[in-house]
C-alpha cells in the first residue's frame, strides 16, 4: 500500500486536477486503512491519523490549500509568523520551510494532548528556528483554566475558559501571555503572519496586542471568522478594531490570491479571513 500512498500524495500535492479532494479523501483512506503515520514537513515531525479527514488533506497537500497557497506567495526568507493553536504542527512546518533559517516561526499550543502529540516526536529547542510554547495567547499574562476536550486531536477544538463551555471538557491550567508581553521579552519588534485560529479567544488575542497594532508591526493576520445571530457583535468588535488599526479584510482564493470582503455586509460566512495592513 505504502508505494500508491505515496504516489497518491505525489499527484495531489503537485497537480492541480478537478476532482483531488475527493481522491484524496476516498483513495486515501482506502490506502490508508487505520495507519498513524509520522511525516517529515521542513525538519518537523508531524504526526497524521489517516482515520482523520484533515489530516489525510494534511498528508496530501490540500488542507486550507487557499491560506498555505498565500503563505507561499507572501512569506519571505527572515520572516517571523506566529502560530498560536498550533494542533499538530502543520501549519508551523509549513512555515518554517518558507521563513527559512533566517526567519522564526512562534508555535502556542495550551491543550496537554496536543503539546505532548508534538513532544513525541520533536524535541523543544532542537530547531533554532522553531520555539514551541505549551502556553495560548490572549489579552493579559498571567494563567488561566483551559479546556481540553477529546476531540482536540481529530476536529482541533479545545478552548480557553471564557469563550464555550463544552460538555466534554478536561480542565487544567495553562499559562497565558499577551502578544505585546511576549513580543516585548523576545526582542520581536515585526510579524509577518499571525494565525488567530483559537477556538473564540481572537478578540482577546488582538487586545493583547494593541501596542504591536498600534506600531504596525504586524503584516498581515489570519482571523477564523464566524458570522452568524450569535457571534454577530463578536465578529463586528473584532472588524471594528482591525479596521481601526488600518487593516483590510479579505477572502483568499485556493491560489493564494486575496478577495477584498466586507464582512459585516455578508449575512452568514465561516471561514478564514485574511487580513493586510493598507
Amino acid at each position: 500500500m505504502k508505494p500508491l500512498r505515496l504516489a497518491l500524495r505525489a499527484l495531489t500535492n503537485n497537480i492541480p486536477f478537478k476532482g483531488r479532494y475527493r481522491l484524496a479523501d476516498k483513495a486515501g483512506a482506502w490506502l490508508a486503512g487505520d495507519l498513524h503515520e509520522v511525516i517529515n514537513i521542513n525538519g518537523i515531525a508531524v504526526e497524521l491519523n489517516h482515520n482523520v479527514l484533515t489530516h489525510r488533506m494534511m498528508y496530501h497537500g490540500l488542507y486550507e490549500e487557499n491560506v498555505v497557497n498565500f503563505l507561499r506567495r507572501n512569506i519571505k526568507l527572515g520572516d517571523v509568523v506566529f502560530d498560536p493553536g498550533a494542533n499538530i504542527g502543520y501549519f508551523a512546518a509549513i512555515c518554517r520551510g518558507l521563513v527559512g533559517d533566517s526567519g522564526h516561526v512562534y508555535s502556542f499550543e495550551p491543550s496537554n494532548a496536543a503539546y505532548a502529540h508534538m513532544l513525541k516526536n520533536n524535541t523543544v529547542g532542537a530547531l533554532k528556528n522553531w520555539t514551541l510554547e505549551h502556553s495560548a495567547l490572549t489579552d493579559h499574562s498571567g494563567s488561566m483554566t483551559f479546556y481540553d476536550t477529546p476531540r482536540v486531536m481529530t476536529r482541533g477544538f479545545a478552548c480557553l475558559e471564557g469563550t464555550y463551555e463544552p460538555k466534554d471538557r478536561i480542565p487544567h491550567q495553562v499559562e497565558v501571555v499577551s502578544l505585546d508581553d511576549y513580543c516585548a521579552s523576545k526582542n520581536i519588534s515585526a510579524i509577518a503572519f499571525l494565525k488567530l485560529d483559537i477556538e473564540g479567544s481572537e478578540l482577546k488575542a488582538l487586545r493583547g496586542a494593541k501596542q504591536m497594532l498600534a506600531k504596525r508591526a504586524i503584516r498581515t493576520i489570519l482571523v477564523e471568522t464566524t458570522l452568524m445571530a450569535h457571534t454577530q457583535e463578536l465578529t463586528r468588535e473584532i472588524d471594528d478594531l482591525l479596521r481601526g488599526a488600518g487593516y483590510r479584510s479579505h477572502q483568499a482564493r485556493r491560489n493564494g490570491t486575496l478577495v477584498p470582503i466586507n464582512i459585516m455586509e455578508r449575512k452568514e460566512i465561516r471561514e478564514d479571513i485574511i487580513w493586510t495592513l493598507k
